[in-house]
């Protein structure tokens, strides 16, 4: 793996590690401080959420792992099988040069054309590294701000609120580059316009306590939705990186 990668994975991990202390604490501290029961449901959901954090960002690295051997696998299948005609025609002296010259030219392409897949992982941002340690950084603010919710009460937290939907809002926005979208000023209206009046009116209604649980519902199920949304924006699904080459082969032959 690159470096980048092992830096990712580990920071993954160092988040979701983090999430878990600062969750754990805080079950300590609402339980010995005889919090709602609600507000210790929450903290144990947070803990279950830093342990598929600290899980999934170890079965990333596993999943990387084999990507790397698929891409190596993919070069050697398509790329090397395609070289070797060539090389055994110009051992025998079959080809003549102007015939030779543009099948290597085409080779080259070709080449470029797995090293530009397999290296620099051109396609939808959810299939590169740096998407999902960026995701995890953004739900430690996400997770951080919920718990400040949850542990200080304020005359402004219904303005807080906001930031659950706005730190992913910015995330997906920016990873996907659909600033210059409707849908993404939709997006980012919609809750800035609904998410304060209506945490006002559900505090009135069901207390503070499960005001917030349901916002934070909210704001993961917006997340979802916004997510998949920036998806179907940019078009289309990834495909597997052999099939990708061998797509792109066929179409230069």
């Amino acid at each position: 793996m690159r470096t980048i990668d092992n830096v990712s994975t580990a920071g993954a991990v160092l988040v979701g590690a983090t999430v878990f202390a600062v969750s754990l604490y805080s079950l300590y501290a609402d339980y010995t401080s005889f919090k709602p029961t609600l507000n210790i449901a929450v903290d144990l959901a947070l803990l279950f959420l830093s342990a598929i954090i600290i899980g999934g960002s170890l079965n990333l690295r596993k999943r990387l792992t084999g990507y790397e051997v698929a891409a190596e696998r993919a070069f050697d299948e398509v790329v090397y099988s395609r070289l070797k005609p060539i090389i055994d025609e110009v051992a025998i002296g079959i080809v003549e040069i102007n015939a030779l010259r543009k099948k290597v030219e085409d080779v080259e392409n070709k080449i470029s054309v797995v090293e530009r897949l397999a290296t620099e992982q051109k396609l939808t941002p959810e299939y590169k590294v740096n998407f999902y340690f960026r995701a995890l950084i953004a739900m430690l603010f996400y997770l951080g701000t919920f718990i400040f919710m949850t542990q200080y009460t304020l005359p402004y937290l219904h303005l807080v609120t906001i930031l659950l939907f706005i730190y992913w809002w910015l995330f997906i926005t920016h990873e996907f580059e659909i600033f210059n979208k409707g849908e993404a000023l939709i997006m980012f209206a919609a809750p800035v316009l609904i998410a304060p009046s209506s945490y006002l009116l559900l505090r009135v209604f069901i207390g503070t306590a499960a005001t917030q649980a349901i916002m934070f519902l909210i704001s993961g199920v917006y997340a979802y939705y916004y997510y998949n949304l920036a998806k179907g924006l940019v078009g289309g699904e990834k495909k597997k990186l052999s099939e990708i080459l061998k797509i792109t082969f066929r179409k230069k032959d």
